[in-house]
């Protein structure tokens, strides 16, 4: 089947959408599918993109607005990728997790689609490309990562209403190779070491981090990831703590080995959760770092929380 995903995602990218994406065309193509993701970047940047995760080009990738476009995301590309996308053999399926993207590529297309949410809308336009998406003759499928989200958008959204909707949790390859450490480990010599990877926003953790490594000094704590700003406020706020150690970002292909490195990873998300745009999504997330640990193998300290109940 000719798959073409339609992503909003800026690629490269820190965020946890980006891991999903490309992990969701690695899947397809591996399942026999041939895929074509659309995103939002520069052309030539391609190759480094398939670097960063550590994969082989296994599908095609189409970048176009660059994201310090102004009103790149929800303007420009959605033109770009449905005009690329028209220029191309006609995909047998659309795929898509942007709305106003993957409305523009329905509204030249054939093929049937299927939508993915991940919180419900805010703005009136977005309300209105999902309405339109949900009515659609060529719907095949709505996929929501909750139960709770998909039971929001049955409760909020008319036009779902008889639509077929499923449940899918976001997920995770099993680590065969971790590959080895990146540079020199901090922590001391047969000290029990706990990680946390992910980002630092409000509600993601890294309170209950810093408060463990306050109440266990014979512990060493690890925190891979973060942007530059997050990490400058949390190294402020945790000077003087020896055994908390703050990574910053890596790649993310070499997060497989320092999650061997751990004897315990930690998920203490508070049941309040900022996104990367600062919207709450706790209700509704289904944390990727979650899966990662799992597929890592490794014991994992989670926080009781209604969300992450139905995963973990």
């Amino acid at each position: 089947m000719r798959i073409a995903y339609v992503a909003g995602t800026a690629l490269p990218s820190r965020v946890a959408s980006a891991v999903n994406v490309m992990s969701m065309c690695r899947a397809l193509a591996a399942a026999g599918h041939e895929v074509t993701l659309y995103a939002r970047g520069r052309q030539a940047d391609a190759a480094a993109v398939f670097g960063a995760f550590g994969m082989a080009p296994c599908f095609e990738m189409v970048l176009r607005a660059p994201p310090h476009l102004p009103l790149a995301k929800n303007l420009l590309y959605p033109v770009l990728a449905a005009r690329e996308m028209a220029a191309r053999p006609a995909p047998d399926l659309l795929y898509g997790r942007h709305a106003y993207a993957l409305a523009a590529a329905v509204a030249r297309s054939r093929a049937p689609f299927v939508y993915e949410a991940h919180a419900l809308p805010l703005r009136r336009a977005r309300r209105v490309a999902e309405s339109w998406l949900f009515r659609h003759r060529r719907m095949a499928l709505m996929v929501a990562i909750s139960r709770s989200l998909a039971e929001d958008y049955a409760a909020r959204v008319p036009a779902l209403r008889g639509r077929p909707v499923m449940v899918a949790h976001d997920g995770a390859d099993p680590v065969t190779d971790p590959g080895p450490l990146p540079g020199p480990w901090p922590g001391r010599p047969g000290v029990p070491q706990l990680g946390y990877v992910g980002h630092l926003y409000p509600g993601k953790g890294m309170e209950m981090v810093a408060a463990l490594a306050e109440a266990l000094p014979g512990c060493d704590l690890h925190v891979v990831g973060g942007t530059e700003r997050d990490l400058a406020i949390w190294r402020q706020r945790c000077a003087g703590q020896a055994n908390l150690h703050l990574h910053g970002h890596v790649p993310h292909a070499r997060v497989p080995a320092c999650l061997a490195r751990f004897d315990l990873l930690l998920a203490p998300p508070s049941p309040s959760v900022a996104s990367a745009a600062g919207r709450e999504i706790g209700r509704w997330m289904s944390p990727l770092k979650l899966f990662e640990y799992m597929a890592a193998g490794k014991p994992i300290l989670v926080s009781d929380i209604p969300a992450l109940r139905a995963v973990s």
